[in-house]
């Protein structure tokens, strides 16, 4: 699962009463730090009088990136900056300001931080989507905010340009798994393509078992594979697997919704658990046809590059959390060899029962407001081996006890769903960062 570079457009402002060498200067040596961050960087010349921002609006025009970099060198006129971002009003706008710097032992300064304040506040005024940084390009605390919003940014650009497949809707009256698909594509940039789960069913029945041959033997090979389970369970369920797979490459859905009760569970009488576990480690996929969650997942996995997984909070106590979905974990986040199950309570078919791996985690989940505005409720701790525990009748859940950073009465009452994204590690950072530019409210558990 590789991410692509955070692509932009460095456009310099300079002031035509200052020698060009401090301004070329200042410039490629800002360059430097751009790229030095991963940053896909074209950058075009400086612009210090009005017909200068032609060039540079070209450029935007003929890149399309992913974010714009106005860089003030010095004393600027402002229309000349707003002619340039007049171009890219959509876009997220970085407005970084460089300050002032020592030469022969004397401070000195080309007046950038003034013009920076002129522009600061017109942006505000014009409403556009920007963030403000100031400093040189070797402060260590530029080149961290500057490297957040690059990655925040490559994100938003990405999500939209995101298709979910959706098979089936919101599972047994999820209202928090319900989705407005509008606003969802204009706020977020995402897109949701819908077919109902008789798809994945008709092609399973078309598939003949040769065409899974190999699969199954992997799967004997490999997995923990408990009592009661049949050739024929494993020949069903990895059909399911290589229909599912087949869709996300047929129609190149970046993640993958399937409503699994009841339909699947009950009266087909196979969970899409080991499919989804399988589809995993390839491509952000849940169930129960929870659209804000797969979102969720899709910015977890867009910012960190891993897989990602989600679970249900199953119990709450002063410093802890009990996460688990009740048969899915993606099998390369769980811990030793893959351990299947077949299950006939509550649903049917062969699920997941393997444990999560220890470590470092964030969970996530997106929301909605009164006023159908996005939240993000955001919480960290450490993943632990789960104490044993099981819903009643059922396998054993893929979970695990997440000791928390914050308190456990906190996550209870900012509760937004019972299913969260996990990712492992902390990227509270970088989730901030992308809710500051897609206007989601952010609450940090």
């Amino acid at each position: 699962m590789q991410g692509k570079k955070p692509k932009a457009v460095l456009v310099p402002f300079g002031y035509p009463g200052y020698p060009d060498s401090y301004l070329t200067r200042f410039t490629e040596e800002s360059v430097e730090a751009l790229k030095g961050l991963g940053i896909d960087l074209r950058c075009s010349p400086i612009v210090k009088v009005r017909s200068d921002t032609a060039e540079a609006r070209k450029i935007l025009r003929e890149d399309a990136p992913d974010f714009l970099i106005v860089l003030i060198l010095s004393w600027i006129e402002a229309p000349n900056v707003i002619d340039v971002v007049d171009e890219f009003s959509e876009g997220p706008i970085l407005l970084w300001s460089h300050t002032m710097f020592k030469e022969g032992g004397e401070w000195m300064t080309l007046g950038p931080m003034p013009g920076a304040g002129v522009i600061r506040q017109a942006f505000e005024e014009l409403g556009l989507n920007f963030k403000f940084v100031y400093g040189m390009p070797d402060e260590e605390k530029v080149r961290r905010e500057i490297g957040l919003f690059a990655r925040a940014a490559s994100v938003a650009h990405r999500l939209r340009h995101s298709t979910v497949g959706l098979l089936g809707y919101a599972s047994m009256g999820m209202y928090t798994a319900c989705f407005d698909h509008l606003p969802l594509r204009e706020k977020l940039g995402v897109e949701v393509q819908h077919m109902d789960q008789y798809v994945v069913v008709k092609r399973i029945e078309e598939m003949e078992d040769e065409q899974v041959e190999g699969l199954v033997k992997e799967a004997k090979e490999n997995w923990e594979i408990g009592q009661g389970v049949t050739d024929r369970d494993l020949t069903i369920s990895l059909k399911m697997y290589r229909t599912l797979k087949d869709l996300v490459e047929e129609f190149g859905w970046s993640g993958l919704q399937i409503k699994c009760q009841y339909e699947l569970s009950k009266y087909y009488k196979s969970v899409p658990c080991i499919p989804l576990s399988m589809l995993g480690n390839e491509v952000p996929c849940s169930c129960e046809g929870d659209i804000p969650l797969i979102v969720t997942q899709l910015m977890l996995h867009y910012l960190t590059d891993l897989i990602v997984g989600y679970g249900d909070i199953h119990t709450v106590e002063e410093d802890r959390i009990l996460i688990g979905a009740c048969g899915y974990a993606p099998f390369g986040l769980c811990d030793g060899r893959p351990k299947v199950g077949k299950t006939e309570v509550l649903y049917e078919g062969v699920a997941n029962c393997s444990l999560y791996k220890e470590g470092r985690v964030t969970l996530a989940r997106l929301g909605y407001r009164r006023d159908r505005s996005f939240k993000m409720h955001i919480v960290t701790g450490e993943a632990k081996k789960p104490r044993p525990f099981r819903e009643v009748g059922c396998l054993s859940y893929p979970s695990m006890e997440v000791i928390l950073d914050g308190s456990g009465d906190d996550v209870a009452q900012n509760l937004t769903s019972q299913h969260y994204a996990i990712a492992y590690g902390d990227f509270r950072k970088e989730l901030l960062e992308l809710c500051g530019l897609l206007s989601i409210e952010p609450k940090v558990t």
